[in-house]
């Protein structure tokens, strides 16, 4: 989060059905690997990658990810495109924005954020060798943790 305060621009997440989560700084980024212990709590690990320039490329061209403060006209229109079935370019318009650091939003006090986009791949193991191997080793350390943490829970999945 420091990080991304400092520089809340140029962010990306790309999350797969398998509980990985990419997340890309301008700099550098984060593969994570996360097991749901309800909706709102979760258990994972994840590594720092210090050269994500590879895989970019996957990212090009789609808006910053980040947190952007809505007024309340944008809050109903927007809840409104959703009946009408014209949210495309509402959701379009609204990415384009700037997003915001959370001490910047603190001090703007919004009733509403839009946080996003997540992208969503298949499978992030298919990026590249180095990912599919990544994603093995987070695996194993994300169970190790869930077994230690959690160990009923554990006993139940087998």
């Amino acid at each position: 989060m420091n990080r991304y305060n400092n520089q809340p621009e140029g962010w990306s997440v790309l999350t797969d059905h398998k509980g990985n989560l990419l997340v890309l700084g301008p700099n550098d980024g984060y593969m994570m690997r996360m097991i749901p212990i309800n909706p709102q709590e979760h258990t994972g690990v994840g590594v720092k990658i210090d050269n994500p320039q590879e895989i970019r490329r996957f990212v090009d061209g789609a808006p910053s990810y980040g947190f952007r403060p809505l007024s309340t006209g944008q809050t109903k229109k927007l809840l409104n495109s959703f009946r009408q079935g014209e949210q495309h370019s509402l959701v379009s318009e609204l990415l384009e924005k700037k997003p915001l650091s959370i001490p910047e939003l603190q001090k703007r006090k919004p009733k509403v954020v839009l946080g996003g986009p997540y992208i969503r791949h298949p499978d992030l193991s298919t990026i590249s060798e180095s990912q599919r191997l990544l994603e093995a080793k987070l695996k194993i350390e994300t169970e190790k943790l869930f077994r230690k943490r959690y160990p009923l829970r554990a006993s139940i999945y087998g």
